[in-house]
């Protein structure tokens, strides 16, 4: 090898050399880099948490409940505030088996001038009012049972006839069982001071025989006064008898003053005779007695009395005997003033309110009731019923109790679908249908809205869908909060029982129910959440450890190729040697020439 070509030569292989050393340190600063990278992906994995999986115990407490009738109750808070007292809340939970549910959507409802059809059955308008009518009831039955009245107040009895009836006014009543008692009518004080007032009462003494006769003239116009008696007798057996006159007169007769025997009594004597005798009938008996003890004295003693002529023609007696012990002027006398102020004390307002309340008994049996106009003679009671005149099979099959009593329903039923479902522009709908199974019929009720606002055919039939909703069952709750309570407690510490106070303070104990409950809800949302929690620290992991791997293959990569430029470096450096050995003996060969 020529001299100048060994030293390109050299040149070359040192060029090349220099590359080696420069490519190798360029893989070792990579090799750096990828040894980060991976201590970074390790500090990563070391840095992750691992998923727990929830516990069961995590979710699950101990619940105290507590049964009031229908309501189940449960505890939902405890507050103690010392001596055993609690602040207790507590959600009460019931069915409503009343509530309004969704039924679905009907496919086909049918509009036409009558209103809604679904087939042939009307869909009737909820809460609307069935047709009234009077029906007339006679009092005692008769032809007057059942029927119904027209706006004139008249029916067709059985018979044909035309009733006419006319309402029991209090003048209409009055007139059949007489008037109306009145404090007044049984007051005697106004009667006795006008007869009193009298000249003839006056002249009675408690001092002479003379008195005697005055008190007879009295007595006489209470007895004989509007001429219908004939007769009186005494309690004790004695009957005097007023006879008849010669011209066939029975006026007024006093039996010593023939005076007497062309008058009648005067309006007050008649008046008060009329009162006592009517009202007062035992103290009228009194004076029956005084009059009748006063004939016999006067028809013993006539004698005796000045100027008093005993008119024996005008009367006779039963008896004429009596004791002379027993009957005598002073005692006559006497027994005149106790029972003038017997009269005078009599209380009217007993006897009074007895008759008050047997008239009232009486005008009672009127009282809202009807006549018959022609006289009055028959008694009617008018009730207000409702009555279903048209197709429907259930409306037909109802009372007019049954149906005031489906009214009042409907409107229950139209205040719940008013509350849940917002109350439409054009009301509630409602058909009745009858359930298969049980055999009884069930209402479905239609929103009028979706009935105007669905799209129809050119026949009314509305073919969008219709929804319809039904009486079904609800669950219902309602919390108390903070209610004062008492508790007691077992030897373990469990509640056993819980006392309630009303608002009247009144206790009321309870006992209480232990369950342990499990959130299954929560539970599942937590290990749903662990789920998914692990399947991203696993993706994390894969993630990490392939980018690992693939980390670790370029290191290995990049540690072959230096492996490789390693070797040419060790060819090269012996290459080198050799090109330098060739040089070295080209040079000294060359200088032993020249030398």
């Amino acid at each position: 090898m020529g001299m100048a070509a060994s030293q390109a030569r050299f040149l070359g292989l040192t060029a090349r050399k220099t590359n080696v050393e420069y490519e190798g340190q360029q893989i070792n600063q990579q090799r750096t880099t990828l040894a980060n990278q991976s201590a970074n992906y390790y500090n990563q994995l070391l840095g992750m948490s691992v998923p727990v999986p929830p516990s069961v115990a995590d979710y699950t407490k101990t619940v105290y409940s507590f049964n009031d009738g229908a309501l189940n109750n449960t505890i939902t808070s405890l507050m103690a505030e010392g001596n055993g007292s609690y602040r207790v809340s507590y959600l009460s939970s019931w069915t409503d088996d009343f509530a309004i549910a969704s039924g679905g959507c009907t496919s086909i409802v049918n509009s036409n001038p009558d209103g809604y059809f679904v087939g042939a059955n009307k869909i009737k308008e909820l809460g609307e009012t069935f047709k009234l009518a009077q029906v007339a009831h006679k009092i005692e039955g008769g032809d007057g049972a059942g029927n119904r009245l027209d706006a004139n107040m008249t029916y067709v009895d059985k018979n044909g006839n035309q009733v006419q009836l006319v309402e029991a006014t209090y003048d209409r009543i009055v007139s059949i069982i007489g008037k109306e008692p009145q404090l007044s009518d049984y007051t005697t004080q106004g009667l006795v001071i006008n007869y009193k007032n009298t000249q003839c009462y006056s002249n009675v003494s408690g001092t002479t025989n003379v008195g005697i006769g005055h008190m007879e003239h009295n007595l006489c116009r209470l007895i004989w006064g509007d001429g219908s008696r004939a007769s009186v007798t005494s309690s004790s057996g004695v009957t005097v008898t007023n006879t008849t006159l010669t011209d066939g007169r029975t006026d007024v007769i006093s039996l010593t003053n023939s005076g007497w025997e062309t008058n009648k009594s005067d309006s007050t004597s008649l008046q008060l005779k009329e009162r006592l005798e009517t009202i007062y009938p035992d103290t009228y008996q009194k004076l029956v007695d005084l009059y009748v003890d006063t004939i016999l004295y006067l028809n013993k003693n006539k004698s005796n009395v000045s100027g008093m002529d005993i008119k024996k023609d005008y009367y006779s007696l039963s008896s004429e005997n009596y004791d002379a012990n027993e009957i005598t002027p002073q005692k006559l006398f006497t027994r005149w003033e106790n029972f003038w102020n017997e009269v005078t004390n009599l209380s009217p307002e007993k006897i009074y309110q007895e008759a008050h309340d047997q008239w009232q008994q009486k005008y009672d049996q009127y009282t809202n009731c009807y006549l018959n106009s022609a006289d009055y003679s028959d008694k009617y009671y008018l009730t207000t019923e409702f009555f279903y005149d048209g197709d429907d099979k259930y409306l037909s099959s109802l009372t007019s109790e049954q149906l005031a009593q489906l009214y009042d329903l409907e409107k229950h039923y139209q205040r719940l679908l008013n509350e849940t479902y917002g109350e439409p522009d054009n009301g509630w709908y409602v058909r009745y249908v009858e359930n298969t199974t049980s055999g009884e019929f069930e209402p479905i009720f239609y929103n009028g809205d979706d009935m105007v606002n669905g799209t129809a055919d050119e026949n009314g039939n509305i073919r969008s869908n219709v929804r319809t909703y039904k009486v079904g069952n609800q669950k219902k709750q309602e919390e108390v909060k903070n209610a004062e309570a008492k508790l007691e407690q077992d030897t373990t510490g469990r509640y056993i029982s819980l006392t309630l106070y009303d608002e009247n303070g009144n206790p009321r104990t309870y006992a209480l129910t232990t369950e342990t409950v499990t959130d299954q809800a929560k539970y599942d949302d937590a290990m749903n959440q662990y789920e998914y929690d692990k399947y991203l620290y696993e993706h994390a992991i894969q993630e990490i450890n392939a980018k690992i791997e693939i980390t670790q293959a370029e290191d290995k990569n990049l540690e072959l190729r230096l492996k490789q430029l390693d070797t040419e470096q060790s060819a090269i450096s012996t290459e080198m040697d050799a090109v330098a050995k060739v040089i070295e003996k080209n040079t000294e060969s060359t200088f032993k020439t020249f030398g």
